[in-house]
């Protein structure tokens, strides 16, 4: 009998057959099943598939984002054009102010007179800077505080009063206004003083002019109700009117010790006179000492220099002179005064040449053709004056009368119409013209100069007596304090 086989139906053979295949195997294929592949769909005949759409062009900036763009970058424009002016007006300013904290005040003038000239430029091209593109009275502001410093405020109140740049109505920077009411009160006893002169007219019959207006001015103290509170402002002014005066040389000189002595005195008051009598009287310890104290407030002080250096020279320690010359020529600002001073040193040892090499240097730098357009233009010119002169004082004392004043009369064509604009001592250089003159046997060059020098105030004494034969070149630029009582 067979034995009948049950027979499987072909869905459990299926489900037998899949868990014999999941037991073989591993889990990760397991995991994996193939994707099912996507039939392509069959196109149905007489149907055709819609078109593409165009793709849309890429739109570049619209006109208001444009207008925007360029709206911007003008603005950035505007920004930049006063940003770059206000950079270049910085430039000198900053260039000021350190030179002031350095002491270098001659420094910080020019630094200032550049800011002004930059500003004068735009003007002279109608440009009418308005206060965010100019630095306003920033300059002048300085330019007043540097003065006072330097030359105090009576100094101010004589020659460049404040009014002049800050008239009634404008207004008075911060910085300048302790000043303002110190010139203020200086003016008010100015005033008294020239009405107290105008009263009396003139000098009363045997009384000398300083008798006279000294007199004035002690009445116009008398009248002032402020006179104690300005008792130092009124001896400096009387220290003024004094000095130089002949008879008066010990008054003068117990004002100045009575001014350092009271508290509350400044330099200004007397340091001025104090050098006036220190040189008159040859007491070239006195000038030295004098000389440090302007040198410590300011250190581009050339006169105090060349006076030092001359004092030392004078005073018996000549290499000291030598040696402080050399030092002091390392300041760019008194190289070149500091060369003439050696000059003159050596002219008065009799080394003729070195003093002339020294002084060939200086004009050789100068161009007399050059265009002068600015102050700072005239420098040079001025230094090629100053060092023609000298020369032809080395000239003179070697004899060579002819080639003196040859090279004064040229340097005069070239510089001459600049003088008035320059910081120059013209009375010396004329001096040394009809010097020159005279000893050329020129009477009719030297009658032609002493008329000039009547007009500009007179032939002084020495070249009087060189003329008369009681003086000689030599006496007259190596003798003491040297060159003429002009």
């Amino acid at each position: 009998m067979e034995t009948e086989v049950p027979r499987l139906d072909e869905l459990e053979r299926e489900e037998i057959t899949a868990e014999l295949l999941e037991e073989e195997l591993p889990e990760e294929e397991r995991l994996e099943e193939p994707a099912e592949e996507e039939q392509p769909e069959e196109e149905l005949p007489g149907e055709e598939s819609p078109p593409a759409k165009p793709e849309k062009p890429i739109k570049g900036p619209r006109f208001l984002a444009w207008s925007v763009a360029v709206l911007l970058m003008l603005f950035g424009l505007v920004l930049l054009v006063p940003a770059v002016w206000n950079l270049a007006l910085l430039g000198p300013a900053a260039a000021g102010l350190a030179s002031e904290a350095g002491r270098n005040y001659e420094s910080a003038l020019e630094a200032y007179g550049l800011l002004d000239t930059l500003e004068a430029g735009s003007q002279g091209l109608g440009l009418d800077l308005p206060p965010g593109l100019s630095s306003g009275n920033f300059a002048m502001e300085r330019r007043y505080i540097v003065w006072n410093k330097l030359y105090g405020p009576l100094a101010i109140v004589q020659s460049q009063p404040l009014e002049q740049y800050f008239p009634e109505g404008t207004r008075m920077p911060r910085s300048l206004r302790g000043l303002a009411a110190l010139c203020g009160e200086l003016t008010e006893m100015l005033d008294g003083f020239y009405a107290q002169l105008d009263i009396t007219a003139e000098p009363a019959e045997g009384q000398s002019q300083a008798e006279w207006a000294l007199e004035a001015l002690e009445a116009a103290r008398a009248l002032d109700g402020k006179a104690e509170a300005r008792a130092l402002y009124y001896d400096a002014i009387a220290l003024q009117i004094t000095a130089g005066e002949p008879g008066t040389r010990e008054a003068s000189l117990a004002r100045i010790e009575a001014l350092k002595k009271t508290p509350g005195a400044t330099p200004w008051m007397y340091e001025e006179v104090a050098l006036y009598f220190a040189r008159a009287d040859g007491d070239y310890d006195a000038l030295t000492a004098l000389c440090d104290a302007r040198l410590k407030r300011s250190r581009e002080d050339i006169m105090a220099m060349q006076y030092k250096v001359k004092a030392l020279f004078l005073g018996g320690e000549e290499e000291q002179a030598f040696k402080a010359a050399d030092q002091y020529a390392k300041r760019s600002a008194a190289e070149s005064a500091m060369r003439l001073a050696k000059a003159e040193l050596y002219y008065r040892q009799g080394k003729y040449g070195e003093a002339i090499a020294l002084c060939d240097e200086l004009l050789g730098k100068a161009d007399f053709n050059a265009e002068i357009t600015t102050m700072a233009d005239m420098a040079p010119l001025q230094t090629a004056m100053e060092a023609a002169q000298a020369k032809a004082v080395a000239l003179l004392l070697q004899g060579s009368p002819g080639e003196a004043l040859d090279l004064l009369n040229g340097t005069m064509e070239f510089a001459g119409v600049y003088l008035r604009y320059m910081n120059f001592d013209f009375g010396s250089y004329a001096c040394t013209l009809l010097a020159a003159y005279i000893e050329n046997g020129d009477e009719e060059g030297a009658a032609a100069m002493e008329a000039q020098l009547m007009y500009g105030g007179g032939v002084p004494q020495s070249i009087t007596d060189l003329r008369e034969g009681k003086t000689t070149i030599e006496e007259i630029f190596t003798e003491g304090w040297g060159g003429f009582d002009a």
